[in-house]
Order: structure tokens, then sequence, then C-alpha cells
């Protein structure tokens, strides 16, 4: 009778042991940047699982929450095992909308399956500076549990804190801005951009020298909130003959501007051209353009057929050309590749 008692006493223990040793764990966080500026990209990541070897049962939903301050927002979530775990197929991950009070709450719980022994973990959340912090970090922080809780739970692993930093505003993101010359002897102005933060309006200024910039035109229905990719136009129809320089100002609702560097476009007040046309037969010409010394030619046989062309010399900023293919009577064409633009010059030899 004693040796029956010893015996289910042993096996009673024993099952103890195995429905009450798992461990909801958290580990250190990693924020790459520490500091931020508004409107600029960053991650959190953090390590969690189970501290014991023995699994967490999915009826015991182990819990992972991150609470992340009002200061950034979440762009997305990604949760990723580490040996020796193999799979994320067990856990459900959930974030709730923004609050500028608040901020966000991510919960990943283990509703889909049991979290396995020694399971580990790591969450990456990519994450956009949304409110600066001014001279104190935002908080962060991450804990573990289990509902309902596990009788065996060490406490001393369930909470982790990190902060983060973010700085601003910045006020505009600029993708691209530029200037481009256009047949009618107008410069089309474009510019494009991410984000906008507190904007007020654009300025755009032209300038023959650099030393002075007088006004083009300015742009203000703009959005003053948007992170979603936002195109602006503008025309100068009365730009300088030559080389023209543009600048960029965005001015936000406090007044601060920020200026963008400066592009150039080259007007001439003669048209792109070649010179004689039609050529003689000892296939010498000139051609006028932009930028005789860097740019790109072809010359080509009405079959497509490339041909053989060399450049002479530069004369009052008409490139001199001579090809020394064996030209018969006929229609040739010569294309150039200069500031990013194709021509093509039909050009006949007699």
């Amino acid at each position: 009778m004693n040796r029956k008692l010893l015996l289910v006493s042993l096996i009673s223990i024993g099952g103890w042991y195995t429905c009450y040793a798992q461990d909801p764990s958290v580990g250190g966080f990693v924020v790459n940047p520490s500091s931020i500026a508004t409107g600029a990209n960053g991650t959190v990541s953090a390590d969690f699982g189970n501290g014991s070897s023995a699994d967490i049962p999915q009826a015991n939903n182990g819990t992972y929450i991150i609470n992340l301050p009002p200061n950034i927002g979440v762009v997305s979530t990604s949760v990723q095992p580490n040996a020796p775990t193999s799979t994320t197929a067990n856990l459900v991950t959930t974030v709730s909308p923004y609050d500028p009070v608040n901020g966000q709450i991510i919960r990943v719980i283990s509703s889909a399956g049991p979290v396995p022994g020694n399971a580990n973990y790591t969450i990456t959340i990519n994450v956009l500076g949304v409110q600066p912090t001014g001279g104190t970090p935002a908080p962060i922080n991450i804990n573990a549990s289990s509902t309902p809780a596990l009788g065996s739970n060490v406490t001393g692993n369930d909470i982790a804190t990190s902060s983060i930093t973010v700085t601003g505003p910045l006020p505009v993101a600029l993708v691209s801005f530029t200037a481009r010359a256009q047949q009618n002897h107008t410069v089309d102005l474009a510019w494009t951009t991410s984000l906008e933060t507190n904007n007020k309006s654009f300025l755009v200024e032209r300038s023959k020298d650099l030393s002075g910039f007088e006004v083009v035109g300015e742009v203000s229905e703009v959005a003053p909130m948007s992170n979603a990719l936002k195109n602006y136009h503008l025309v100068d129809q009365t730009p300088y003959s030559g080389t023209s320089y543009y600048r960029l100002t965005q001015t936000d609702l406090s007044g601060k501007a920020t200026i963008y560097p400066v592009v150039s476009v080259v007007l001439r007040d003669e048209s792109y051209g070649v010179y004689p046309n039609p050529v003689v037969r000892d296939g010498r010409f000139s051609l006028r353009l932009d930028e005789p010394e860097t740019a790109t030619l072809g010359f080509f046989g009405a079959d497509g057929r490339a041909l053989p062309l060399q450049k002479t010399g530069v004369q009052s900023g008409n490139l001199l050309l001579k090809t020394t293919a064996n030209l018969s009577a006929g229609v040739y064409v010569l294309t150039v590749q200069e500031r990013g633009q194709t021509r093509q010059h039909r050009i006949v030899v007699e």
C-alpha cells in the first residue's frame, strides 16, 4: 500500500512540473537608429519566447505586448524564428491603430499553437518618426505573460525597456527637382516630394549667375501633412537665354524656409542644327549644341548601320565633325545625347 502511495505521489509531482514549468520571457531591444527625424524611418526589434524547456500550452495563450510611444508610428511588422525554433505559425500578431496621445500597442499571442520549449523569436518593427520627443527620449517596453497565468513563470525576465529620440520636424522630403528646356522657349519645372509636414508653400526662383535670384512663381496649393508621393509643376514663360539657374524654397507653417540645391538649364537663341545641310561628300559639317565637349553622338545610314564619326574641334560653340566613311548620296541620321535628352537630325548628303 505504501509503495502504491509513493508511486502516485511521484506521478503527481512529475505531472505538476510538466504542466507548470513554462516561462514566457523577453530579451532586450535594438533601436536603430536611436535617434530619427520626423518623417524618417527606423527599426525597433526585440527578442521574446519561452525561457523554459517545457512547452507553453496553446490554452495558456503566451502573450507578448509591446508599447510604443506616440512619437513613432508603425509602418510594418515581422516575426522571425531563431534556432532552435523553426516556425511562427503558432503566433498571431495584431497592431492597434495609431493614437496621437497613447501611441500604439503590438500584441503577439500564441493563440494558434503552443510556444515550444526554449523557443526564441525576434519581432522587427519598421517605424516612422511622427512627433519630436523634445528633451526626453520616449520609452518603449515589452512584457511577457500568459492567460491563464502559469504558476512557475519567472518574473525576472518578463519586462524589457528601451527608448527612442525623435528630432524634427523635417518639413519636406524632396525626391527630385528638375528644369527642362522646351521647344517653345519655356522651361518646365517639376518636383516630387515623399513627405510633407506643416508645409505652407514652395517658391521657385531663377538666376543668370547665382548671385541674385528673381521670382518665377509660387505654389501654395500644398498638402500640410502628407506621407505619399506628390508631384508639382510650374512653367517659366520668360526664361533667360543661355544658362539659367533655378532654386526651390519650401516654407513651413511657422515661417521657416528650406532652400534646396540649384538646378540649371540652357536655352539657345538659335536652334540646334547641322550646317551645312545638305552636306558635301567630304563628310565635313558642324553641329550646334549645348555641350560640345561631352555630348555623345551617333551617325547612321538609312539602313541603320553605324558609321564612323570624328570630333575635329569646337568653334564658337559649334562642334566640328567629320566622317571617314565613303558617303554616297542619300539621307543619314545623326543622334545627339546631352543633358539627359536625345535628339535626332536628318542629314542629306549630295
